[in-house]
């Protein structure tokens, strides 16, 4: 048993990086510094739990009643490197003679010409997590050990007979890519090129055929070149278990002195003698900078890794809501009581409707009703936004794979990198998916906007009030469910579970400690240290689109005017077109300059020289095209309401044509570019120009034709009325399952070493995607729709304590303005034409009815509780419900139209229900 033991140590010690070979029997007891810290300068705590833990393992006898705290210990570490290790390897090619006319000369090809076959796969053995943290006989600490490289690998020499001359140069760029695998695969490789794989016995062969023309090389400096560009390309790490004694300082000290060695530089020695002349000099090659390390080690009293000390901000979430659910419950007894039991309305006081605003009996209803209502609506958004999310779930699962346990990485970023079949380009190329909502954000915008500009007519105060509302609206909306869930993500995720990773959890939670402010102020993604915020990632398109509606009435007020003005449209869409052709003139003036590449495919002949600090993904003055065409497209569904519109067959065929070409060769251009990663750079930057122009133009027609009755087969299954409950889960889909997908891969999917298949990933996907949208519930019935519903309520009773309105009069069938001289509006409208056609002593008939019923009444707050285009909700972001991110739907207005509905529970405004009696009376008559 001892000896057994012994020679499973000794193999676990040749995970060394120098190469040397130890035999059982001679056992190194300082390569155990390997599998518990012993060297450098570490606590003596560390040092006297290590030499325990030695001691233990090797006078284990074999009479065993129990298992030993320490041979668990031994047991749980992952073993590195996995069996498979060598079976997926990336083929690098090397010229050790490149710019060396004297080595070319001299070394044959099969020697000058190295296949580096680095392994790509099988790097990651979490080992056993939990047998770690429960050993009861030795106190224990789980960590994850990390190989890195350095920042960069370049093998250059140093000046050699005369000049400066570069041996061999990898580019690091493309080892970073997952999208470039085809690239280093198989290029420039020469025919008789040496492979050389990273086990000793072919390193050492390759140096012994090397010796014989007199250069000389050590085995285990070529070993760490080549661990550090593997440590590059395959991440490996492995999970082991220490005592816990060690702190984390000590567990690096201890790895920083065993791989001290990879810090000095390689060198080559060169003795040549060509035709008498004796070339002696020495290649010094910069060294490997192998590292081990962690960031952080679990505990079975800390199981999750988070901060010793109790956090404050942990306290304050905790109470804020605690006070969350007790009004909760309050307001859903309270209206249960008066709904159920009193059978009663409520009283209809404004601390009363704040209480009830927070009910998940009214508020369920909200979220999950499936009414659905046609002409002039934008029903087919539900369905849009709603499939818009899910394409971004699935392009988020998929890539999450990759930062679990698999073993097989070759497998997948063959898929990344070779694209697969021509339909996974809908997975590869996700990305429109996000301009989709940028596209419906700017509609809903304008649409909204242009209409309270009309309410507030040429009354200065009342553009003022519009303007404020404008910003105040839409920042508060957004931000108070965005800061619950952070919270959410700072205080309760961490708690969740455990597992390898999941001190990625934890780091996130302190990340958003520490830069919250700047979440708040919607600019994390624009300052210089954004690299180091890892809070929330996908709220860069909430700073995007916080930008666009900023920015948008600098575009929007100048159209409305120049509208006003010339009453005509020609002048407004050339003020929209010129700013449509200074964003394009932008993104083609940035990507061409600084050489980029389609987003997500590396081409092997551009080279990006993108330096600002702004990411050019999310940077939003290179996505703003989209919603420049949702500005226009919401400017003529503002000026189109209520009108029917004639669109001959052909010219909507066509229309439809075109929408078509243009998305399917935005999403499925870059198949062949994938596939072969040739492309010019002419050709990648028209790409980056247009393809926003493209998908987004495709789906303004979609929407525009749906909304006007044009959308046959494609409206009816975008208005699906089992898209508007799940549309109205998108805001807080979207926020929160990225979080979701870290909880199981940092988790579950960590503590084992598994395989990637598309299969798994599918049903992967689903679970992702069902968790996201029940957990999205709940936070839209808790958080977003009582924050929607109390925020309308509040900023109604403000606006109207400062703006009196005199009550709208009542039409009655005993009016005499009605029966003998017309109708008057019943609005603060000027009159209609169709009201000043009547004369004196004649009634409405059927079709003039419905024409002064068009201009004339107020829509109720039921009809406004679906995708109604005339929403008048101005928080319009595209991820979330009609107001895209209020779940009651656009029940309730804004600005200077708030004083139009009763309350914010839906209800119609008071004299509405008695004017359509009135109107139907009269009909009758």
């Amino acid at each position: 048993m001892e000896m057994i033991l012994r020679t499973l140590a000794a193999s676990f010690c040749l995970l060394n990086f120098s190469g040397v070979k130890l035999q059982a029997p001679e056992l190194d007891l300082g390569q155990f510094a390997w599998l518990t810290p012993l060297r450098g300068d570490i606590s003596s705590e560390c040092l006297a739990a290590s030499n325990q833990y030695v001691d233990t393992l090797l006078n284990i006898q074999p009479d065993l009643t129990s298992i030993p705290g320490p041979l668990s210990m031994f047991d749980s570490n992952g073993r590195f490197p996995l069996e498979g290790f060598l079976s997926d390897s990336l083929d690098i090619p090397i010229d050790i003679c490149q710019g060396d006319e004297e080595c070319q000369f001299t070394l044959p090809d099969q020697l000058r010409f190295v296949t580096a076959k680095i392994p790509l796969g099988y790097s990651i053995n979490p080992g056993n997590f939990d047998e770690c943290l429960e050993i009861n006989d030795f106190e224990t600490a789980y960590c994850n050990m990390y190989i890195q490289g350095p920042p960069g690998f370049a093998m250059a020499r140093p000046p050699g007979p005369g000049r400066m001359q570069e041996m061999s140069t990898i580019d690091v760029d493309q080892l970073n890519s997952l999208g470039n695998i085809n690239v280093l695969q198989n290029q420039h490789l020469h025919p008789k090129a040496k492979s050389l794989t990273m086990d000793l016995s072919s390193i050492n062969l390759y140096v012994s055929e090397l010796a014989a023309y007199n250069i000389s090389i050590t085995t285990d400096r070529l070993y760490l070149s080549m661990l550090s560009v593997y440590s590059i390309v395959a991440s490996p790490k492995i999970g082991m278990c220490f005592p816990k004694a060690c702190s984390v300082e000590d567990v690096n000290k201890n790895f920083a002195n065993l791989t001290a060695d990879s810090n000095l530089p390689i060198e080559i020695t060169i003795n040549l003698n060509i035709n008498g002349t004796v070339l002696n000099y020495t290649l010094e090659l910069p060294s490997s900078e192998v590292t081990v390390n962690t960031a952080k080690c679990f505990t079975s009293e800390n199981i999750h890794g988070t901060p010793e000390e109790f956090p404050p901000v942990y306290i304050f979430f905790y109470i804020l809501y605690a006070l969350i659910g007790a009004l909760v419950i309050l307001g859903t007894l309270s209206e249960v009581v008066f709904e159920f039991v009193l059978k009663k309305k409520a009283p209809n006081s404004l601390p009363i409707k704040l209480i009830h605003s927070y009910s998940m009996y009214s508020n369920g209803k909200r979220l999950l009703s499936t009414k659905s209502i046609g002409k002039d609506h934008l029903d087919c958004m539900n369905g849009m936004r709603f499939l818009s999310m899910t394409w971004v779930a699935v392009g988020h699962s998929f890539v999450s794979a990759f930062g679990t346990a698999i073993r097989n990485s070759e497998a997948g970023l063959n898929i990344l990198s070779h694209g697969g079949t021509f339909l996974f380009e809908v997975i590869l190329n996700a990305l429109p998916s996000v301009d989709s909502f940028f596209l419906m954000s700017g509609t809903l915008t304008t649409y909204i906007f242009l209409k309270e500009l009309d309410r507030a007519g040429k009354n200065p105060m009342k553009h003022r009030v519009t303007l404020i509302m404008y910003y105040l609206h839409r920042y508060l909306r957004l931000t108070i469910p965005y800061v619950l869930i952070m919270g959410v993500v700072i205080s309760v995720l961490p708690f969740v579970y455990h597992g390898p990773e999941w001190n990625n959890i934890v780091l996130e939670s302190e990340s958003c400690q520490k830069y919250w402010w700047k979440h708040l102020l919607y600019i994390h993604t624009l300052v210089e240290d954004n690299q180091n915020d890892r809070c929330m990632a996908v709220t860069w398109y909430l700073v995007d689109d916080m930008m666009f509606h900023v920015f948008s009435p600098v575009v929007i007020y100048p159209m409305y005017i120049l509208y006003k003005m010339t009453k005509k449209h020609l002048w407004t869409v050339l003020f929209w077109a010129f700013s449509l052709a200074c964003f394009t003139f932008g993104v083609f003036y940035i990507a061409y300059t600084t050489e980029q590449g389609p987003m997500g495919v590396k081409v092997d002949n551009i080279h990006t020289h993108y330096t600002y600090h702004v990411s050019f993904y999310f940077a939003p003055w290179a996505r703003y095209q989209a919603y420049l065409i949702g500005i226009i497209l919401g400017y003529i569904l503002h000026h189109c309401r209520g009108k029917d519109i004639k669109i001959r067959e052909d010219v909507n065929i066509f229309a439809w044509e075109a929408a078509f070409l243009g998305g399917f060769a935005v999403v499925f251009g870059l198949h062949t570019v994938r596939q072969t990663n040739e492309m010019t750079l002419f050709a990648a930057t028209m790409y980056h120009t247009f393809q926003r122009l493209a998908w987004n133009g495709a789906l303004a027609w979609v929407i525009f034709s749906c909304s006007k009755g044009y959308g046959g087969i494609i409206n009816e299954f975008l208005s699906w009325s089992a898209f508007a409950p799940l549309s109205r889960l998108t805001f807080c889909t979207y926020l929160i399952h990225q979080n979701v997908i870290s909880m199981f891969a940092k988790s579950v999917l960590s503590s084992f070493p598994n395989d990637f298949e598309m299969f798994t990933s599918v049903w992967y996907y689903l679970a992702i995607q069902f968790i996201s949208c029940v957990v999205a519930f709940g936070f839209a019935l808790v958080f977003e729709v009582p924050a929607t519903r109390a925020e309308k309520l509040l900023v109604d009773a403000v606006l109207g304590s400062l703006f009196k309105q005199e009550p709208k009069p009542q039409v009655t069938n005993r009016d005499p303005e009605i029966r003998n001289a017309g109708i008057a509006s019943t609005t603060a409208q000027e009159p209609s034409k169709d009201e000043n056609a009547f004369k004196e002593g004649e009634f409405l008939n059927e079709k003039e009815l419905a024409k002064w019923k068009e201009a004339n009444m107020e829509p109720t707050a039921d009809t406004d509780n679906q995708t109604e285009l005339a929403s008048t909700d101005s928080n319009t972001s595209g991820i979330g419900s009609n107001d895209p991110h209020s779940a009651d739907n656009n029940s309730e207005e804004t600005g200077s139209n708030s004083a139009n509905s009763s309350d914010g529970s839906g209800n119609a405004p008071p004299a509405y229900d008695q004017i359509i009696k009135d109107v139907d009376a009269i009909q009758k008559a």
